[in-house]
Parts: structure tokens; C-alpha cells; sequence
């Protein structure tokens, strides 16, 4: 078969992509066929497979472009070792804000937290577990400077703080598609005010 020029190459490949990370995001792997992403994306399984080997190896490239956009909104601005350490903590709130604004997002994105445990999905599987270590790796950090500039003070709980947090994360991040941002940007200010109420030494609340 003669190769598309590089226009269309990328055409097709964005089409492929594009819907196969709303399709995993809202149906999961074992909930998406490799015959209904190429339908999606009006394209031949043919035209899927000449860009990507096997299913999951395209979910496995849906799921870093996923980690990239939480790294992008979230984690890498909480990882400025130069920031004031309640901006960085101010930044993870402020990021999961920015993220459900994100039009890749509207559909919902939990289906990427539904990957089953078999040899097909072992890459992926691995890839999820690295990039929750970074996360809560980025959080704790934030935390500890935190704690270290005499902002907070968590006692013996920053591991459970840290891992807290990812919690909180997953709860509004998990079900967005049915929530409006409205609904979410007002919970993440609850959420933002309660951590500083508790915790900051200082007494002032950020405005979020």
C-alpha cells in the first residue's frame, strides 16, 4: 500500500488518536474495540493498524497523553523548587481547575482507571502505577517545603496527607463528566480552604 502523504498522515493519526482517548476515557479498555475507534474515526481498521500495532498499544499512548496533560496543569508547576511553598500547594488546586477546563476532558476520563490485570495490559498497568509515585512523589515534596519554610504542620501524617491528596484528586477528577466546572471549581475551594484551615501555621486562607 503506497504511504499517505505527511499531511494526511498526521490527519489520520490525530483522528485516530482523538478518539480513542475520549472512547478509553469514558468505556475503559475492555469497553473499547479496536472496530469501534476506527468507526469513530471514520477510518479502516487497516488505517488504525498501520499506525498503531495492537489495542494496547494505543491505549497505552491515550494514557501518557493523559499523564501529560496532569503533569502540564498540575504537578510540574508543583515541582518549581523556587516556588513559595503554599503557591505550589495552591498550584495542584489551581491545576485540577485548569484541567476540567481542558475540552479533551469533557467527556470524562475515569474509563483510564479501569485497566484490567492481564499480560495484554501489563505495559499500561506499570505506566499508571509510575506515574501515581511521581504524583504523590510532587505532592509530598510540595508538603515537606512546606513544612520546612514553617507554613504547615502535619505532625506524623505527611505520608497520609500525601496520599490523601491523591485521593482527592481521583474523587473529582474520576466523575467530572457528570458534574458542570461550576459544580467543581466550588468543591476544589472547599477542599483548598479546608487543608489550609487545618494546617497552615500562618492563620490566612488563600483565596482559590
Amino acid at each position: 500500500m503506497a504511504r499517505k502523504p505527511a499531511h494526511e498522515q498526521f490527519d489520520t493519526l490525530k483522528a485516530i488518536q482523538d478518539c480513542a482517548f475520549d472512547l478509553f476515557g469514558r468505556y475503559g479498555y475492555d469497553g473499547v474495540s479496536i472496530g469501534a475507534i476506527s468507526a469513530a474515526a471514520k477510518l479502516s481498521k487497516g488505517a488504525l493498524y498501520w499506525h498503531y500495532a495492537s489495542k494496547e498499544a494505543l491505549f497505552l499512548a491515550c494514557l501518557k497523553r493523559l499523564h501529560s496533560l496532569f503533569d502540564s496543569h498540575i504537578f510540574e508547576p508543583m515541582r518549581r523548587p523556587d516556588a513559595d511553598p503554599v503557591a505550589s500547594v495552591l498550584a495542584l488546586f489551581q491545576g485540577m481547575a485548569r484541567l476540567l477546563q481542558d475540552p479533551l476532558l469533557r467527556n470524562g476520563i475515569a474509563g483510564y482507571w479501569l485497566i484490567p490485570d492481564s499480560p495484554e495490559t501489563a505495559a499500561p498497568a506499570a505506566e499508571q502505577r509510575a506515574f501515581e509515585a511521581r504524583s504523590a512523589q510532587a505532592i509530598r515534596d510540595a508538603l515537606a517545603r512546606g513544612i520546612d519554610a514553617g507554613r504547615f504542620d502535619f505532625g506524623d501524617d505527611l505520608d497520609d496527607m500525601s496520599r490523601a491528596i491523591i485521593s482527592i484528586v481521583e474523587a473529582v477528577i474520576l466523575p467530572l463528566r457528570h458534574q458542570t466546572p461550576e459544580d467543581v471549581h466550588r468543591t476544589l475551594g472547599v477542599l483548598a480552604r479546608t487543608l489550609f484551615r487545618a494546617y497552615d501555621k500562618s492563620g490566612s486562607l488563600p483565596l482559590f
